[in-house]
């Protein structure tokens, strides 16, 4: 209860930023307002809220920049330059701070508004994206060879790991439940590990599907999804036994994957220009619904559970500024 209480309370903000949009019909998601960012050198790689400020941090891994944009104003607030090849970023609400990885295998925090740098984590090279457990006030990330690194954000230490028998890929954190779900890179596995254990404890088989690039999780239905590049496609497994329950058909360059359980839809950002639109039946199966043209290169994106709403980073393409993108589902 209480990491949902939390979880809702910090998207309210984005759902404030955008309340006096109306989407048009016609499409699974439709646009209806954005924020622009400027020419951005390079992808970005990572999009973060901060509710009680109303800011939404944007990373521009390419450009080594982190942009904090004032949601109500739809401006950019702050930038910070300098960081080295970040690799994600994390907010933990309870603390007020931001954490960012580093390609020095570091992690470096910030707090305050404007963010101002505090003391940093050093862990060792290969860090993965970050991940917060407002739970337990943790962050959860893929750390070396066959490691899950865990990060006690109360008192700012590398707290201890999780170690595994696979290299660790796309990760998600149950929220009803205490597990991890981790993709196996390069394996036909997806890893499960117990955060109140610090322990795997065991891997489900994704069948014909190669090692996974993104995952999500559908707690409503009990569902984890999974997309997968070869072959290209979504897969979806029984959260009570990890059986492979369907697959559907999705683009050949996954991005990141967005579950909006509330709506029964699913999301899949694609490298190639689009945004693949999944909803889920009575049976608690997908089928693709439609898709949105964006622009190639644009997969960091934030869902907002409470309005269903999307934010899609849009990188500068073609001489023109990137931006942030908000979608709005059509019903």
């Amino acid at each position: 209860m209480v990491r949902r209480l939390a979880l809702k309370s910090i998207f309210l903000a984005a759902w404030l930023a955008v309340a006096a949009f109306r989407p048009a019909a016609g499409e699974p998601l439709n646009k209806i307002g954005s924020i622009a960012l400027g020419v951005v050198a390079g992808p970005i790689d990572g999009l973060a809220l901060d509710y009680a400020n109303q800011r939404l941090f944007v990373l521009e891994g390419g450009a080594g920049r982190l942009v904090a944009i004032d949601l109500a104003t739809g401006a950019v607030s702050q930038t910070i330059e300098g960081l080295a090849a970040p690799t994600g970023l994390a907010r933990a609400p309870a603390d007020n701070r931001l954490y960012v990885g580093t390609g020095e295998g570091k992690i470096a925090i910030y707090s305050g508004v404007p963010l101002a740098p505090r003391t940093g984590i050093s862990l060792g090279p290969d860090l993965g994206p970050l991940h917060y457990d407002a739970g337990s006030e943790r962050i959860y990330l893929g750390f070396g060879a066959k490691k899950i690194a865990i990060i006690d954000t109360t008192h700012n230490k590398h707290w201890r790991d999780i170690r595994l028998d696979g290299r660790p890929g796309p990760l998600v954190l149950e929220d009803g439940g205490s597990r991890a779900f981790i993709g196996a890179v390069g394996e036909k596995r997806i890893l499960i590990a117990e955060r109140d254990g610090n322990k795997q404890s065991g891997s489900w088989a994704t069948g014909d599907n190669a090692d996974a690039v993104a995952l999500a999780l559908d707690e409503d239905a009990g569902r984890l999804i999974a997309a997968f590049q070869r072959p290209a496609g979504l897969a979806w497994f029984d959260l009570a036994d990890g059986t492979l329950k369907g697959r559907a058909e999705a683009c050949a360059k996954p991005g990141q994957l967005l579950a909006d359980g509330s709506r029964g839809a699913v999301y899949l950002t694609c490298a190639d220009g689009r945004i693949d639109v999944f909803h889920r039946d009575a049976a608690g199966n997908y089928a693709k619904t439609g898709s949105i043209d964006t622009v190639a290169g644009a997969t960091a994106a934030l869902l907002v559970p409470i309005s269903g709403r999307v934010y899609l980073a849009i990188p500068s393409f073609d001489g023109q500024p990137a931006e942030i993108r908000i979608y709005a589902p059509a019903s």
